[in-house]
C-alpha cells in the first residue's frame, strides 16, 4: 500500500546541509524562505529532545537545493529562536543543487563548525565539469571553501583529460566566471593538495610521487619525494618537478628550487626511447596500470572510469 508523504515546513531554519556549492548556497542562506521535509512512514518532532526525525523516502528542500536519505534528523537549538544545530542524514544520501550532486551512505552537517562530513560507501561529488571522489570521507569547510576527500582520492576533470590521484586529496574551491539561473555564485575547483600515492594524468602521461599541488588553472603539478615520470616508454626520476600536464613540459630538478640542500642529493636520471619521443608531443598513450596496492594508473584521464570500491 502506497502512503501519501509526510510534509512539515520550517520556517525558522538558518542553515541548512548540503556539500560544496550546496553547503555554499544552503548554510549561507538570509532569506526568511522555509524549509521542506517530507517522509512516506513519519516526521515526528521532540520537543524535549529538540529534534524532528523524517523516516522513508525523506526529503528536505530549501528553495532549489534538495537532499534525500531514508532517514534525515534535524536537530535545533533550546528558546524562541529554536534554529538548527545539525542535520544527520542515514541511508542513500544524494543532494543535489542546480549546478552538483553529491553520494554517499551518511553525512552530517554541523552549523557551529560550519562543516558537512560525508562517510560510507560510493562517495563522490559530480559537476558537469568536475568529478571528486573517494573511499573513506569527504568532508567539506564552507568557511575554508575547502573539501578534504580520504582514502584513494581522485578528483577528475573530463574536459581537460586530466585527474589527481592520492591517498588524501585537499580540494580548494573558489567562485566560477559563470553563475546559476538563480543568479548565485557556482563553484569550481581552483587547486588540488595531494598526500601519498601522489599521481597525476594528463592525455600524454602520468607523473607520480609522494606529495604535490594541481592548479586546476594553468594544468600544472608540483610533485616532490621520488617524482617519476612516465610517457609511454619515456621515464624521468628526481625528487622534485613542475609538469604541465596540457602542454607536456617538464622541468625537472634534483629539490624544489630555493630549499636548502640536507644531506645527500639524489642524481636526476631517465630513460628515454628515441621512437617513443617523437609520439609524446602528439599522441596520449592507451595504457592503464594498476600498482600492488590497488591504485589505479590511468595514463589518460578521457577514458577514466573511476571505482571507489
Amino acid at each position: 500500500m502506497h502512503h501519501k508523504p509526510l510534509y512539515l515546513f520550517f520556517f525558522l531554519m538558518s542553515s541548512s546541509l548540503c556539500y560544496g556549492q550546496a553547503l555554499n548556497q544552503l548554510s549561507n542562506s538570509k532569506d526568511d524562505s522555509p524549509i521542506i521535509i517530507e517522509a512516506d512512514k513519519s516526521v515526528v518532532c521532540d520537543e524535549t529532545l529538540n529534534k524532528c526525525v523524517a523516516t522513508g523516502n525523506a526529503m528536505a528542500q530549501k528553495s532549489t537545493n534538495i537532499v534525500y536519505a531514508d532517514i534525515l534528523t534535524v536537530y535545533f537549538s533550546e528558546g524562541k529562536e529554536r534554529e538548527i544545530t545539525s542535520i544527520v542524514a542515514d541511508g542513500h544520501v544524494r543532494m543535489e543543487t542546480p549546478t552538483d550532486t553529491a553520494y554517499g551512505d551518511h553525512a552530517h552537517y554541523d552549523v557551529a563548525l560550519d562543516r558537512i562530513l560525508m562517510t560510507g560507501g560510493n562517495l563522490r561529488i559530480e559537476t558537469p565539469q568536475q568529478t571528486l571522489t573517494a573511499r573513506d570521507s569527504i568532508e567539506y569547510w564552507h568557511s575554508k571553501n575547502q573539501g578534504i576527500a580520504r582514502g584513494n582520492a581522485i578528483a577528475q576533470f573530463p574536459e581537460k583529460e586530466e585527474l589527481v590521484q592520492a591517498d588524501t586529496l585537499i580540494a580548494y574551491f573558489k567562485p566560477a566566471t559563470e553563475k546559476t539561473d538563480e543568479g548565485k555564485e557556482k563553484l569550481t575547483i581552483d587547486r588540488v593538495e595531494a598526500e601519498g600515492n601522489v599521481l597525476a594524468s594528463g592525455p600524454k602521461g602520468i607523473v607520480t610521487g609522494d606529495r604535490g599541488v594541481y592548479f586546476a588553472q594553468t594544468h600544472l603539478v608540483e610533485i616532490s619525494h621520488n617524482v617519476k615520470i612516465t610517457q609511454d616508454k619515456n621515464v624521468i626520476t628526481g625528487e622534485y618537478v613542475r609538469h604541465n600536464l596540457d602542454t607536456n613540459v617538464t622541468e625537472m630538478y634534483t629539490q624544489a628550487p630555493g630549499v636548502a640542500s640536507s644531506g645527500s642529493v639524489k642524481r636526476i636520471s631517465g630513460l628515454i626511447s628515441p621512437k617513443d619521443a617523437k609520439k609524446m608531443k602528439g599522441k596520449p598513450s592507451e595504457t592503464t596500470q594498476k600498482s600492488k596496492d590497488g591504485h589505479l594508473f590511468p595514463v589518460s584521464a578521457k577514458n577514466k572510469k573511476t571505482s571507489t570500491s
